[in-house]
């Protein structure tokens, strides 16, 4: 299938350098995996045409061709609005302006739709606290432990705090934060939220507990969304949430109307989502564009980078080929051995690895001339000598007192001095100038 899909990509690019006529061509890859094409010609002479593109592509991508090839502009207006869409939907191609792919898909469609914005700019009259998105491709690399490091870090400094817990297949934080030592969390979470707030405004507070414990917070509070109560009915609950953004700009996500609700009602001065690992629905949601800043986790094992490569490419080349300036990101190197002589080496050989992969997945290539980066916020590979420049990862190493822990409360503290912690705060932080 992938070969098929390729080789139809190769030859369409080829026929648009070829064909004069041709104006712009859209690939359709269906649910199903079959291929149609959409052109825009100049001229009606298109029976020799389409004879010629669906010999070529029975031979190049059986039993893929789907041997449907519409040609555009057409006179019936539902036509013409379906070819148009399709054009609008389509992904710009690498190599050829004229050439756009669309998929068509049964899930996981959250990580296939283009680019959204955040709810809010940082600054402004309308600004808002900054919504950091921690993720991870493989699960297990301290993400979550993390995320509550940071959370305890600036609650004690004073700042007003607000986690979501949406690793929503395998929830955790809601009940790390938990409102007492007993685990105690809100009787609902971000789940009955998406689920009810369509049908009207909610009150906030029944889906939000306050983790105000001075071992852990000092004389502040942490204010947590958990996931949802883990009862019989929850896996019920989970397979009814849409994660797709709705286009048209008609109507808001629930999940962006909980965001604008915590920001003028909460009011925090930071906004933390825990992220579920791995290519799930939840994820995609949140990896296109929502977010001011992605804290994403990896380690030295290549099935990591492949999964750091597929985010870069999210977060940044993605978002370059539609014109679009990356996502802020921040890399943490996590499990690092305590061995110092080898955690050395890992450290070196695992920043020497990212670099090469954010100049090809993530930095955009660096313009000719000053006026090319007008009202533009873009990252470029020049901009990888910074010490600061998201390539540039923050070292956290393994620690065995986070490995068993009854409470937050009795690693706390440890939690706030350890080795990286305080580094990855004032990394998140200073990016905000804060």
């Amino acid at each position: 299938m992938d070969e098929a899909r390729q080789s139809t990509i190769n030859y369409l690019r080829s026929l648009i350098d070829e064909v004069k006529p041709i104006e712009r061509v859209v690939l359709i890859d269906d649910i199903f995996g079959l291929l149609r094409v959409v052109l825009w010609l100049k001229t009606d002479d298109k029976d020799e045409l389409r004879k010629r593109i669906n010999e070529e592509l029975k031979e190049k991508a059986s039993p893929y061709w789907s041997e449907e090839i519409y040609f555009a502009p057409s006179e019936d207006e539902v036509e013409e609005l379906f070819y148009e869409r399709a054009w609008n939907e389509g992904l710009n191609d690498d190599s050829s302006e004229s050439l756009r792919i669309v998929d068509r898909y049964r899930s996981h469609g959250s990580w296939l739709q283009s680019t959204v914005k955040s709810p809010w700019k940082v600054t402004g009259k309308r600004g808002g606290p900054p919504i950091i998105v921690f993720y991870s491709f493989k699960g297990g690399v301290g993400r979550s432990t993390a995320l509550s490091s940071f959370a305890i870090q600036r609650t004690r400094m004073g700042e007003k705090v607000t986690v979501i817990d949406f690793d929503l297949d395998a929830p955790g934080i809601g009940v790390l934060l938990a409102a007492d030592s007993k685990g105690t969390t809100a009787p609902w979470g971000v789940l009955d939220y998406m689920l009810e707030r369509p049908y009207g405004k909610v009150v906030l507070g029944d889906y939000v507990h306050a983790c105000r414990r001075e071992e852990v917070t000092g004389s502040g509070e942490i204010k947590v969304i958990p996931a949802g109560q883990m009862d019989e009915r929850y896996p019920s609950k989970l397979s009814r949430i849409d994660f797709e953004i709705p286009q048209n700009g008609q109507k808001l996500h629930p999940f962006i109307l909980l965001l604008n609700q915590i920001r003028d009602e909460l009011k925090p001065d930071w906004l933390l989502i825990d992220a579920r690992a791995g290519l799930s629905e939840a994820a995609g949601l949140l990896l296109g564009g929502l977010a001011h800043m992605y804290v994403v986790f990896g380690t030295s094992s290549e099935q990591s980078w492949q999964g750091i490569r597929l985010i870069l490419r999210r977060l940044g080349y993605q978002r370059v080929l539609e014109g679009e300036s990356q996502l802020e990101c921040l890399l943490v190197q996590a499990m690092i051995t305590d061995v110092s002589e080898v955690a050395k080496s890992a450290i070196e050989s695992f920043k020497d690895r990212a670099r090469d992969e954010f100049a090809q997945y993530y930095y955009s290539a660096d313009p000719e001339n000053e006026e090319d980066e007008e009202d533009k916020d873009f990252w470029y590979v020049r901009d990888s000598d910074d010490e600061y420049a998201p390539h540039v990862p923050v070292a956290i190493r393994y620690q065995q007192f986070l490995a068993h822990f009854d409470v937050i409360d009795d690693v706390a503290d440890r939690l706030t001095e350890s080795p990286g912690y305080p580094d990855l705060a004032e990394r998140i932080t200073s990016r905000f100038g804060k």
